[in-house]
Formats: structure tokens, C-alpha cells, sequence
């Protein structure tokens, strides 16, 4: 405790020691837990809020959640923070209490709390507060009428949200106004008598607060998923106290799963609110005059609509009419910083659908219908989690559902609330029951879900796509898949981007736009042309060839193999499978477009566009171009890839990256392939050819091989082998006049006019 300057009385102190110890403490632990706590503290881009905010306001849905907010703004500036508590913590055990107090915690009964917590804002201390005044279960905070309020356990009613925030915060920058126009007046020794009651050393360093704005950082903390199964901490208290109680054990169940099983905490920062901008002009010039009425802080919050000089009591309801303003600006701003999952997606659609008065749904469609929302979703300005804008975890629900999607059903289940009958999902009447507060988590995780996003207008488009998923067509269903793949382009970038992949990153040359490609024809009976790089390159190694078909008036994809363009390491972390699906989602999305596709490829694209053609025969493949597609390579020294492979494995355990993890490479064409070629890659492209190679093709559309005959890369005998290979009633195979490999690339020998040309017969 200390001695304030100002009040005369005891005031709680932060020891620093031990809050730097607990800090530690907590990021040791932090990698014990499963939780993945993701802070979004950029606003808009370039506003760092951990850093211009004062007071940082946070919902609440779980106990430990009110210690992780202070950890991680310390963490992000260095700050040490104030947070308020329930007196109800520091009575009993005095020890506890003073650790309380000496990480920056104080009882929401402490005299003249309101001015002591000015003081420390002033001081530097950051403001942790949960103006939801307790925790919010159900996370319902908007009624039917549309407006905001959360539950009241005590109160056993609903009520609005606490504006203590607001108060504080408005009082702090009034006061800020008054010390700012004393100065600029010459009143120096105002100031000078402020600074001494507040403790500064001297008047510029309060000045130098002053100047600041007072900001608000309304925050959200989202949990994903959000279990209900059994774990460790609720078998514990079950075994060591059978009489727990109902209350106990849910928390136990819940909190305990967000903090052992794998669980994300994302904590997003919202616009922050500059408090001086809710003071109208003649307001602030009025401000000094009621703040000199005082000679403390304690007596300006003490000023009611009811006592003191006409001038103050004026002042004091326009102050209470300001918090309500700014306390529905920040709770609005706040709950609209939620971080959207699959999860409030499929729970909202699922009450949605039941108020609509439907019961049962065939299962494809409601997969139909979310892909339909996220897609919707993706394109507006909410915050989305991870996974949704991650293709291959969302990507697959259209067709087959997800693992997350998969566990969000599993839990519906396990509640009651859903259960599947002959592919049909059938909502269950529980969907719309009333449950007490302590229990609806465990009984109703849909409504929980559903209720934390109720607030946003995220709803009206998930409402939306119930409609659009009826009358989508297959060329809109198309374009959204190629959407997937252009977003994951820009999800695997970001990926392999981190400090590990940097050395490696910076060496490589290629310039040009390496991200899928669709150049659509005006004509609804155009002919489609799927197009398909090379090992190491990019679809831009193809683009001047698409543009020239595109010319010819076809509709023309360029696709993008898995770890192609984007970092020599997630190239290391694929295989040729991850290659062969990138061609299949092309051909998904190509096929849309027209009746008449033909599949071109270059080198190993060649070898994945006979695989494809010969794997998945299609009505409307009408021939397969393969480009010296590699079977027998010139460089004698590839055959020992498999053993330097299989010895980096090895050591692995050693060295994550092994013995020789990247070989270097020096490209024809250094603008759109990669300087560095994974060991691992070169292995896949073995594996592939082996595949090819390991039966006869039988591919019933038309198809034509060329092959460089000085190629300096594949052996122009494997044209040959190729030949010898396939089976198909119309083959042709042209070799071409060229000493080096990338011919399409280069259009060596007017490969392309004669690509034209057979595409056109």
C-alpha cells in the first residue's frame, strides 16, 4: 500500500517483481495448456489499440479469461495494467488478497475508486475492465427488441451493461482539457498544483499526458470450439467431492475444456474511441471552468445532477446523458469484434432453418448452404476465423462436410439437439427450449453459438444464403472455387513466411504473378482449355499461352500445383498427390464452362494431365496435351535423390531439416521458377512418374505428345516411353526443334500455333 498524494488515504500498489513474475509464470504455462490465444491488436491495418488505448474493455465468458487480457498487453508494450475485481476476492484469505493487489487487481468497493484509477491512468497503467459486470453464459446481450443487456445472476433479471468505463473515461479527458487550456493560458501554477497532487515530479511530465487522447479499446474474446465432453479437472472434482454442485460442475466441464482440449481464444481489438471526440466544441470550452470548481479529483467524480454549483450539477448530467452515449458506442463496438467460426454459422442457419418451421434437411444441401454463407461472408468486412479463410479446411463442406464441421455435429448430437436419419438432419425441439443460465452450455451449445453473433449483420447474409443456395448454377458454384484457390495462394504464402523460411525466401528470383489464372471466353459454347505448369514453376509459365487461346475464343484455366509459387518450403511439404488435386479442382471448376475441355501440360503438368485423362475419363475431355513430360531425366545424378531422401528422414530427429533439404537450382527461367529445389520435391516427382509409368493408360479422348529433341533437362526417349504407354485410338507425337526445355514458356518451334491448331481441328 502507499500513501496517495492526493487523497491522503491507502492505495493498493503494484509490485512489479511479483507481476513480472507472473507473467513468466503464465507464458510457461501458456505452452503447457492447448490454448491458442491469437491477439488481432491492429485496427484497420496500421492502428496499434494495445498501444494508443487507456482503458481496454473485454466480454466475459469464462473465469481465466480475466487474467490473459493484462499477460498480453504487457507482452505487446510493456505496461503493467489495472483490473477490477468483486470485493468479494479479497475477504477471508489475506494472502490472496495481497497478491491481488500486487498484480494490479482492486476491489470494486475501494474508496474513491474512480479518481484512484484516474491517477493511474495518468501514471502510465493500462485498464483492463468487463463492463458486462459478470460472466455471460449464454452470451445473449441483444433482447428482441434489438437492444443491448446481458443477464444479471444476482439481479436475477436482465439489465444494461455497467458505464463505469465511460465515466472514467470522460472525467479523465475533461480533466485532461482543463490542463491543457491552463497551460496554454499561462496558468502554470493550476498545473503546477495538479501535478504535485497527482505525484509527478513535474509539470511537463503531466503535460505530456495530458496532450494524449483519452481511448477506449472495446475488445471480443472468442472461444473455438467450445466442448462439452468430459475432462481431467471435472473427473477430479467428481472423484474428490461427490456433492458438488450443478454450478461448479459446468464450469468445471466447460472452462476445462477451453484450457486442455486444443481450443483457439482469439481477442480482437476494435476501433478504438477517442473520447475527446464526444465533447461538443462549447462543451470543452466550458470543461476548465468546471474543473477549477475543485481541488481534487475525488470531488469532481462525487458531482451529481443533485448537489454542488449550477455550473457542476450542469456539467454532471450532461456527463451521465455522455457515459450512456459512449457506453452503447463501446458495448456495440465490442460485441461486433466477435471472430465469426464455422460453428456460429452453422448454429445460426440450424435456428434459422427451425423458425422457418423446417425439421428436416437433406445433408448436402445444409453443407450447401454454409459453403454458400462462408463464401458470402468472405466477401464483406467481418472478422472471420482462420479456418474460413483457409480453402482446404473449409473447402471440402460443399461436398463431404469437415473435421470442424464434423465436430460441431458430433456435440449437437451428444445435446440432443440434431441427430442424422437417412442422410437427412432432423432439428430436434430442444433447439428451442429455455434453460437456466448455469445450464445452457452443456444443454445448448447451438443457442450459445447463435446468440454471439446475433448482434451482427453478419446474419442477415447467412439468412441470405438459404435463398441463393436454391438457385445457384454451376458457373457461380465454379467462380466460388476459384476463389478458393486464388485465397489459398495467399493462405500458403503467408504460411511459409515465417522466420524459418526467410533465408531460403529471399533467394528466390521469380516475378511474375504465380496464382491461378481464368480468362473466360463471351461465347456460351466456347471450347475450355485447362492448362498445367512445370516442376518448380508457376501457372505465369503458361499465361502467354493462355492468352493466346483465350484469343482463339476459348475459356482458359491456369492452375497453380500445390507448393508451386509460393515458397520452395511448402513445396518441401507436399507430394504429388497435393499436385494431382490441384489439377482435379481445375477440372472441377473448368467443366462448368463448357462441353468440349482439353487439358494442356507442361512437363511434370504433362505427365498430371495423362493421369488425369486417363484416371477420370470425362465425356467432355476432347484431347490431352503433354509437353516434355519428364519419364527418364538427363542428369544421371537424380537416380540418388531416393537415397539422400530417405537419409534425410533419418536424421530428422536430429535436425528437423536433415542432412540436404534444398538442392540449388539454376532455371531457364528465373522470373517464374524457384532457385532452390526440396530434396523431398524431387523424390514426389520420382514417385510420380512411377505411377504413370507403372501400368498401361487407356485415355479415350484424342491425344498428342511433343518432346524438345535437344531438351537439356528430360531425356527426349521419353516421348518414347510415353508412346509406348498409351492407350488411345487417336495418338500423335511431334518432336520439336529446340535445345532447351521450357519451349512453352520461351513458344520455341511456334509451339504455340501448333497447340492452336490442334485444339481448333
Amino acid at each position: 500500500m502507499r500513501e496517495d498524494a492526493e487523497a491522503g488515504i491507502s492505495s493498493p500498489q503494484i509490485n512489479t517483481s511479483t507481476y513480472d513474475l507472473c507473467i513468466k509464470a503464465f507464458r510457461t504455462t501458456k505452452k503447457l495448456l492447448k490454448l491458442n490465444i491469437k491477439l488481432h491488436q491492429q485496427v484497420n491495418g496500421s492502428i496499434d489499440a494495445a498501444q494508443v488505448g487507456d482503458i481496454f474493455l473485454f466480454n466475459h465468458f469464462a473465469r481465466f479469461e480475466t487474467f490473459i487480457p493484462q499477460y498480453l498487453l504487457h507482452e505487446s508494450t510493456g505496461a503493467y495494467c489495472r483490473s477490477v475485481a468483486s470485493s468479494e476476492f479479497f475477504k477471508g484469505d489475506e494472502r490472496f488478497s495481497q497478491f491481488l493487489q500486487a498484480v494490479g487487481v482492486v476491489p470494486n468497493d475501494l474508496p474513491n475508486l474512480f479518481p484512484f484509477l484516474v491517477r493511474e491512468i495518468l501514471h502510465g497503467r493500462k485498464l483492463v475492465i468487463f463492463p458486462e459486470g459478470g460472466m455471460v453464459k449464454d452470451k445473449r446481450v441483444v433482447d428482441i427488441k434489438g437492444k443491448y443487456g446481458v443477464f444479471s445472476r444476482t439481479a436475477n433479471e436482465r439489465r444494461k451493461h455497467h458505464r463505469g468505463a465511460a465515466v472514467i473515461a470522460l472525467a479523465l479527458d475533461a480533466f485532461k482539457t482543463a490542463l491543457l487550456r491552463d497551460y496554454s493560458a499561462g496558468h502554470y501554477n493550476r498545473v503546477d498544483r495538479w501535478a504535485k497532487q497527482l505525484g509527478f515530479e513535474s509539470t511537463e511530465e503531466l503535460m505530456v499526458k495530458a496532450v494524449k487522447p483519452t481511448v477506449i479499446v472495446p475488445s471480443h474474446i472468442t472461444f473455438y470450439p467450445i466442448r462439452v465432453n468430459d475432462n481431467i479437472l471435472h473427473q477430479a472434482a467428481h472423484l474428490f467431492n461427490r456433492g458438488i454442485n450443478k454450478r461448479f460442475a459446468e464450469e468445471l466441464l466447460i472452462e476445462g475444456n477451453l484450457l486442455l482440449k486444443d481450443t483457439d481464444m482469439d481477442i480482437r481489438f476494435s476501433r478504438p474511441l477517442v473520447v475527446g471526440e464526444y465533447w461538443r466544441w462549447w462543451e470543452k470550452k466550458l470543461l476548465p471552468n468546471v474543473v477549477h470548481q475543485f481541488e481534487s479529483l475525488d470531488e469532481l467524480f462525487e458531482l451529481t445532477p443533485s448537489a454542488g454549483h449550477w455550473g457542476g450539477r450542469i456539467h454532471a448530467i450532461g456527463m451521465k446523458a455522455k457515459s450512456y452515449h459512449v457506453r452503447d458506442d463501446y458495448m456495440e463496438s465490442m460485441y461486433r469484434a466477435v471472430t465469426i467460426n464455422l460453428s456460429h454459422i452453422s448454429s445460426y442457419l440450424i435456428l434459422c432453418l427451425f423458425r422457418k418451421g423446417l425439421r428436416r434437411l437433406r445433408c448436402t444441401q445444409f453443407h450447401k448452404i454454409l459453403y454458400v454463407a462462408i463464401k458470402q461472408l468472405q466477401k464483406s468486412d467481418f472478422h472471420l476465423h482462420r479456418s474460413l479463410l483457409n480453402p482446404e479446411e473449409y473447402g471440402a463442406i460443399a461436398n463431404q462436410g469437415s473435421t470442424r464441421l464434423q465436430q460441431f455435429l458430433n456435440t449437437s448430437r451428444s445435446m440432443g439437439l440434431v441427430h442424422i436419419d437417412d442422410s437427412d438432419y432432423v432439428l430436434d425441439d430442444k433447439l428451442i427450449q429455455d434453460f437456466e443460465i448455469d445450464e445452457i452450455r452443456t444443454e445448448n451449445l447451438i443457442s450459445v453459438y447463435a446468440n454471439e453473433i446475433s448482434p451482427l449483420a453478419a446474419t442477415d447474409l447467412i439468412e441470405e444464403s438459404i435463398y441463393q443456395s436454391k438457385h445457384i448454377n454451376p458457373q457461380k458454384v465454379a467462380d466460388y472455387r476459384f476463389d478458393d484457390q486464388q485465397r489459398a495462394f495467399h493462405w500458403d504464402t503467408k504460411r511459409f513466411s515465417k522466420p524459418k523460411h526467410l533465408e531460403i525466401n529471399q533467394q528466390q528470383t521469380a516475378t511474375a504473378d504465380p496464382n491461378w489464372f481464368f480468362l473466360k471466353s463471351k461465347s456460351k459454347s466456347a471450347g475450355a482449355v485447362l492448362l498445367i505448369h512445370g516442376f518448380l514453376a508457376s501457372p505465369a509459365e503458361m499465361r502467354s499461352l493462355g492468352e493466346r487461346l483465350h484469343s482463339q475464343g476459348f475459356h482458359v484455366l491456369g492452375v497453380r500445383l500445390k507448393g508451386h509459387g509460393t515458397s520452395p518450403w511448402d513445396l518441401r511439404s507436399r507430394d504429388w498427390k497435393d499436385w494431382f488435386s490441384s489439377v482435379l479442382r481445375g477440372f472441377e471448376i473448368i467443366k462448368a464452362f463448357s462441353q468440349n475441355i482439353h487439358i494442356v501440360g507442361f512437363s511434370t503438368g504433362g505427365l498430371l494431365a495423362l493421369l488425369l485423362a486417363a484416371d477420370h475419363p470425362h465425356r467432355k475431355i476432347a484431347s490431352v496435351t503433354s509437353i516434355s513430360a519428364p519419364v527418364i531425366f538427363i542428369n544421371k545424378n537424380l537416380k540418388f535423390v531416393p537415397l539422400l531422401h530417405h537419409a534425410n528422414k533419418i536424421v530428422r530427429w536430429v535436425s528437423s531439416e536433415g542432412l540436404v533439404p534444398f538442392r540449388p537450382n539454376q532455371p531457364e527461367h528465373p522470373e517464374v521458377n524457384y532457385q532452390h529445389v526440396p530434396i523431398r520435391a524431387l523424390y514426389q516427382l520420382q514417385l510420380l512418374i512411377e505411377h504413370v509409368m507403372e501400368k498401361p493408360m487407356d485415355i479415350h479422348s484424342r491425344v498428342i505428345l511433343y518432346q524438345s529433341d535437344r531438351d537439356p533437362v528430360v531425356d527426349p526417349c521419353s516421348v518414347d516411353k510415353l508412346f509406348e504407354k498409351i492407350n488411345s485410338s487417336n495418338l500423335l507425337k511431334h518432336m520439336l526443334s529446340s535445345s532447351r526445355h521450357g519451349v512453352v514458356f520461351e513458344n520455341l518451334d511456334n509451339i504455340h500455333e501448333k497447340i492452336c491448331a490442334d485444339l481448333v481441328e
